[in-house]
């Protein structure tokens, strides 16, 4: 009997369900900068293999130091496509928008580490304006938080707001 391959996680909903206050968007626009520096320099200390590469939205091009994920109320990001290692576009916006998708599947690309510090952070800084599911259980939800607690000396606990697809 053929053995099927395992069903790649990483599918995450997220909806905004009020705007961000302009300072909580600067908080979380500096915490997730600092977030994709730090990824860049010791990108090792997630355990991750191959290590995450964060691009722009197309996946093209590898942000560097310098580099900004971070646009005019948005946050955009990809994995590698070059060595297809990346899936769709997350895409975080400051403003509640009708034509905002809120979705993002990485297809188990390591760029997921990424996504889900992003929403972390998100939820960190602006409380209770997210409604956030996805497949990705709970240990690698704690897993990303106990890196930033690490790396960022940011505390999380992880929210119960964030609902998972998979049973632990």
């Amino acid at each position: 009997m053929p053995v099927l391959p395992t069903p790649k996680t990483g599918a995450f909903h997220f909806r905004l369900l009020r705007d961000i206050a302009q300072e909580d968007w600067f908080t979380l626009c500096r915490l997730v900068t600092r977030a994709h520096r730090q990824l860049r320099l010791k990108s090792e200390s997630t355990d991750i293999e191959p290590p995450p590469v964060i691009c722009n939205g197309a996946g093209i091009t590898p942000l560097r130091y310098d580099d900004s994920l971070i646009g005019l109320g948005v946050i955009v990001f990809n994995g590698e496509h070059h060595h297809q290692l990346s899936g769709d576009t997350f895409i975080l916006n400051q403003h509640r928008h009708p034509y905002d998708r809120g979705y993002c599947h990485t297809h188990g690309h390591p760029y997921r580490f990424m996504v889900m510090a992003v929403l972390l952070l998100a939820h960190h800084t602006s409380p209770n304006l997210w409604k956030i599911t996805s497949d990705v259980s709970g240990t690698e939800w704690q897993n990303v938080a106990d890196w930033l607690q690490a790396e960022l000396a940011i505390v999380i606990s992880l929210p119960t707001e964030i609902s998972t697809g998979v049973q632990q």
